[in-house]
């Protein structure tokens, strides 16, 4: 009994130790890791659809039907800071593949959801100077050009490209800052052609201040598409919205060109020590063409404004925005997802109201309320064009958004 009752000593004073060495060998990062940053966040929501069909008259079951869920968000990512200001990222998100969207239903009696690569690159930020920041990235990488909430008109909040990209920002002398950004993305890429897809993307802006201490920011972008026509881009989520054809035997093919210009700006400044910013964007697809059935529809625009920062604790936010997205203003599966039923070929309102819980937690509702701009489905196909529509027919939807999210 004695010799039993020793070992269990022995055993309960080393355990603590070989614990620590265990969780030495397993916290071991190779010598030339200088730091390690973990970061995520966790969205719960519950959401609230209602879809309108056209008064008085018949409206397929996907149309008419409403709808509740709850959805949460889960994003978790490390970055690694390496020598010679080199960082390299990971980070892994729920959802179901989307390219917009990291939500996940609660669904199919709790059965495990999944996981997929949200981001994976790397990124280099050479020291070229006091007063200048450069950026060099590639992999699948969050979006560097400057973005708005107005801007997802183009580009959706959530959507991360698998590319290259640069970026530049300089202070002058005068105190403005200038900016350049670009982007090469790989839309898709097939085997047995050398038609692959891309997106190039070209962004350059300024930001000064201005009396009564406020601040414009103002940037123009051109979005070149190439290839878009070729074949569908094997995407998980269609957009609503653009004009679509079956192509070379690949459904739902983009049947416009698409080159799309973009103006975007924010003028910031205080009202009694609350913060306010009012945002504009404004885009035309120039490279639209005009011999297709039915309107050009290749403009749209995002005007609006957010009065307050649900950043601190204690802190309130209130956002009202008029959006208005033709048929093919641009390319309808990058842009927001929750406008409607995601796309383009809308118009409508949005309006939030957020409030920080704590530093790190907060509340928000959010509600769309949405009509389609041109309801036609163009009936008859030009030649050559099997399968041609115009989406997404007549489906106004209102849309409510109630989020609690926190952050670590």
């Amino acid at each position: 009994m004695n010799r039993l009752l020793a070992t269990a000593t022995l055993l309960a004073a080393l355990a603590p130790a070989a614990f620590a060495a265990d969780a030495n060998d397993l916290m071991r990062f190779a010598s030339h890791l200088q730091q390690v940053r973990l970061k995520g966040d966790l969205r719960l929501r519950h959401e609230s659809i209602i879809r309108k069909g056209p008064a008085g008259a018949a409206v397929a079951p996907n149309n008419a039907s409403d709808r509740g869920r709850a959805r949460y968000r889960l994003r978790v990512g490390v970055e690694f800071e390496l020598p010679e200001d080199v960082v390299a990222a990971v980070r892994l998100g729920a959802g179901g593949g989307e390219q917009t969207s990291n939500n996940q239903t609660f669904d199919n009696l709790g059965s495990q959801k999944g996981i997929f690569v949200d981001e994976a690159y790397a990124r280099w930020s050479p020291r070229v100077g006091e007063n200048t920041v450069l950026r060099l990235g590639g992999g699948k990488t969050p979006n560097w050009l400057w973005r708005t909430e107005s801007a997802d008109l183009i580009w959706d909040g959530d959507f991360d490209p698998e590319g290259f990209q640069e970026s530049v920002e300089w202070l002058s002398p005068l105190g403005v800052s200038v900016f350049v950004n670009a982007l090469q993305m790989v839309a898709d890429e097939d085997a047995g052609t050398y038609r692959n897809q891309f997106l190039f993307s070209q962004q350059a802006g300024f930001e000064t201040r201005l009396p009564f201490e406020s601040r414009l920011r103002t940037a123009f972008a051109y979005h070149k598409w190439s290839d878009e026509n070729h074949s569908n881009f094997a995407q998980v989520a269609f957009g609503d919205g653009n004009r679509r054809a079956t192509l070379g035997g690949s459904a739902g093919t983009l049947v416009n060109r698409f080159g799309v210009g973009e103006w975007t700006s924010e003028l910031s400044g205080w009202v009694r020590r609350i913060p306010v910013r009012g945002q504009l964007t404004l885009a035309r697809n120039l490279r639209a063409r005009s011999d297709l059935p039915g309107p050009r529809a290749r403009d749209g625009y995002q005007v609006g404004v957010i009065i307050g920062r649900a950043k601190l604790r204690g802190q309130m936010e209130f956002g009202a925005f008029k959006k208005y997205s033709q048929t093919d203003v641009t390319v309808a599966d990058l842009a927001d997802s929750d406008f409607g039923d995601g796309g383009t070929n809308r118009r409508g309102g949005i309006f939030w109201l957020a409030y920080a819980l704590r530093d790190w937690a907060g509340v928000k509702a959010k509600y769309f309320v949405t009509d389609v701009i041109d309801k036609d489905n163009l009936g008859t196909a030009p030649a050559g064009l099997a399968g041609f529509s115009l989406g997404p027919g007549d489906k106004p939807v209102n849309r409510l958004q109630l989020d609690f999210q926190i952050s670590f």
